[in-house]
């Protein structure tokens, strides 16, 4: 009895002194997953924001090849002219059909006013300059990712048409004149998702301001 009663102090001992060795390990092992998931996210919205640069670059320089490589290779990339997107209407256009966006003197509809329900019916680069650059969006008040600042009286459907993509939006406020705020605030939405690494362009969306 005595032996089995050394034996069973010892295993006891043993498990006792296992325990407190794996304790540290596992609530270390814990810890760092958070923190590369923290790092991650940084890394991420560093990236998406970088992609974004370039798009507004190549958009702003009018470079057609530049804008093409940075649009999605399958889904191409939809423009939208306000908050609310359409996806019966709206226009996708494909990496070839980007590549030559502002040569293309076809006219086409490319969705309805807000506020007037008027066709837009426009060349690319017509629409180029009334729905995509038509601020100086380079120098915004405000760059948001996956948080849209401009809120008007159109329905924001972009995070439900986009599950799986980021968006990075160039917010410039309201302006003042004589100390008095005008509601002529515009936003300009850039769409990207990531594909094997790489960040990808699938949506342009236009808002801003309307009665």
């Amino acid at each position: 009895m005595k032996g089995s009663a050394t034996v069973s102090r010892t295993v006891l001992a043993a498990m006792l002194t296992l325990a407190f060795i794996l304790i540290p390990t596992v609530a270390c092992t814990n810890a760092q997953p958070q923190a590369t998931s923290g790092r991650a996210d940084g890394q991420a919205r560093s990236s998406v924001l970088q992609a974004a640069k370039q798009v507004v670059n190549a958009l702003q320089a009018r470079n057609g090849k530049q804008l093409a490589s940075l649009v999605h290779p399958k889904k191409g990339v939809r423009f939208s002219a306000s908050a609310y997107i359409d996806v019966k209407s709206d226009i996708v256009f494909s990496k070839h059909q980007v590549r030559h966006f502002w040569v293309n003197r076809k006219t086409y509809l490319w969705g309805f006013a807000d506020g007037t329900g008027n066709p837009i019916e426009m060349t690319p680069s017509q629409y180029y300059r009334r729905y995509i650059l038509n601020r100086d969006f380079l120098h915004p008040s405000s760059i948001n990712v996956n948080n849209d600042r401009a809120v008007g009286n159109t329905n924001n459907n972009a995070a439900s048409v986009y599950p799986r993509g980021t968006r990075v939006e160039y917010y410039i406020k309201n302006s003042e004149c004589n100390e008095e705020l005008k509601n002529d605030w515009a936003a300009l939405r850039l769409v990207l998702e990531r594909s094997n690494g790489f960040w990808f362009l699938v949506g342009v969306i236009h808002d801003e301001w309307t009665i």
